[in-house]
């Protein structure tokens, strides 16, 4: 019999416990880590798919410099975006919240809100 929707998940894994097969899968990377890193040169040196050698020239970036950040545009004061502290201004009144929720949850009766744009 199927759980009713919204119950509790129980029953698994405690919360932070990793996978076995996560767990195996990461130790046999590390031992076999040399092995595939001279593999990653050999694609991205000698191999006849420009795709494939780009590809492995990525990974071996990734790995060896991190990956690249992914710049943000905006400001931020005290660790709250100044795009956000304006929404937060301009809900002085308290409506943002009832404002969602009016566009979120359907109309009581079968009713229909006009369109938002």
């Amino acid at each position: 019999m199927a759980k009713p929707k919204g119950s509790p998940k129980t029953g698994g894994r405690k919360k932070g416990t990793p996978n076995f097969m996560t767990r195996e899968l990461k130790e046999i990377c590390r031992q076999e880590a040399p092995t595939l890193v001279k593999e990653l040169i050999r694609l991205a040196t000698t191999a006849e798919s420009e795709a494939v050698r780009v590809a492995a020239i990525k990974e071996m970036f990734d790995r060896g410099f991190g990956r690249a950040t992914q710049p943000i545009e905006g400001t931020m004061t005290y660790g709250v975006s100044d795009q956000l502290a304006e929404l937060f201004k301009e809900n002085a009144s308290g409506t943002l919240g009832s404002e969602i929720a009016r566009r979120a949850l359907p109309a009581p009766d079968g009713e229909h809100d006009e369109e938002l744009h």
